[in-house]
């Protein structure tokens, strides 16, 4: 009988069958002010337990897994934020901090019960709910398929506007996902030659807010629903380049985009059916000037749809939570780009899972 190698003990399935526990415990010491609790002071065990009221029997554990998560550091008994941790998930660093992102997933997390019946039905889950409690409007509860809407205007995201604090939970969590795709575009795009910037779907202005930080001769435009202007108006204000920051409320399906030297669309096209994405990339070409860049960032999926994990996996949250939405790879944003007029079109990568498609008018 031949001896399993390491390579082949089941416990590499399991690791994955298990995952969720990693991600849950990571959402929940969000959920429980872990992160900006150390940001304030380091604490013991059992003054942290205290302090977030954690009194069952697994509070170690807890913490202690976080720790070998590599997102606390214990020293002497006394835990803190790792330097990760510090950078990401202290919410009183605006510029860096992703916590918003991790508490709409904490309060979606209960929707993906419903995979296995979505694929069978071709139902949608129900991502209103995680848009409420995002906002702090309740509590999350089991959500399963609901019938899938046909058309690809507003539905999506019309719970995301449906009240002020929900507005704001979801630009949080806007933030939070782009947030190393808007570090690595300002820092290695070249705008040099750039004047001005468009960032279509900008929510509180955070890509806005890194390129404008990093080059100060560049003027900025966020364009997004008249329901986002309160949000971005605080957030760039926070982060200082309000100055030079507009805020221009619209909607994209039924008027023009804004002109500027670039526009950007990240984390937007796949939330949209086909002819919706070719919809948009041809309204940015009519906008821009000659010579004029269109950027679009996303988590691509890779041309052959079998490396890019994370890629294929928002994809599928997106076909299950939106009106008509997929994800794409570099390939299929190219041709569209061509398709609309676009010349000398790349792919290149940004950060993690993040890859910029440029193309030029």
């Amino acid at each position: 009988m031949t001896k399993p190698s390491v390579s082949d003990s089941p416990h590499a399935i399991i690791d994955l069958a298990v995952a969720f526990w990693k991600s849950k415990v990571l959402l929940s010491a969000v959920e429980l002010n872990v992160f900006e609790t150390l940001a304030r002071q380091p604490a013991t065990g059992a003054e942290l337990r205290a302090r977030l009221g954690i009194t069952g029997r697994g509070g170690a554990d807890f913490l202690d897994a976080l720790v070998s998560m590599g997102l606390l550091e214990r020293q002497d008994g006394v835990y803190r934020n790792s330097p990760t941790a510090d950078r990401h998930l202290d919410p009183g660093k605006p510029g860096t901090d992703i916590s918003g992102y991790l508490e709409f997933l904490n309060a979606g997390f209960p929707c993906w019960a419903g995979l296995t019946e979505a694929l069978r039905t071709g139902g949608r889950l129900d991502f209103s709910r995680a848009l409420a409690v995002s906002g702090g409007s309740g509590d999350a509860a089991p959500a399963g398929p609901e019938p899938v809407a046909t058309d690809a205007g507003s539905d999506t995201f019309g719970a995301a506007f449906a009240a002020p604090d929900q507005v704001t939970g979801f630009l949080r969590a806007m933030t939070g996902y782009s947030m190393g795709a808007n570090h690595a575009l300002a820092e290695t795009y070249d705008w040099h030659q750039v004047g001005s910037v468009a960032d279509v779907g900008c929510a509180e202005g955070a890509l806005l807010a890194q390129i404008l930080t990093r080059h100060e001769h560049v003027e900025g435009i966020g364009f997004d629903l008249p329901a986002v202007e309160a949000g971005f108006t605080a957030h760039t204000k926070q982060l200082g380049i309000a100055d030079r920051a507009r805020f221009e409320g619209g909607d994209f399906f039924t008027g023009p985009l804004p002109t500027a030297d670039v526009l950007i669309m990240g984390h937007v096209l796949h939330d949209w059916d086909l002819d919706t994405k070719k919809m948009l990339i041809r309204k940015a070409y009519d906008a821009l000037p000659q010579g004029g860049a269109l950027l679009i960032y996303e988590s691509l999926i890779d041309d052959d749809r079998r490396a890019r994990t994370t890629g294929l996996l928002i994809s599928l949250n997106v076909s299950l939570v939106s009106a008509g939405g997929l994800g794409y790879t570099g390939a299929d944003c190219r041709a569209w780009m061509a398709g609309a007029g676009f010349r000398d079109t790349s792919v290149r990568h940004l950060d993690g899972p993040e890859y910029l498609v440029v193309g030029t008018k």
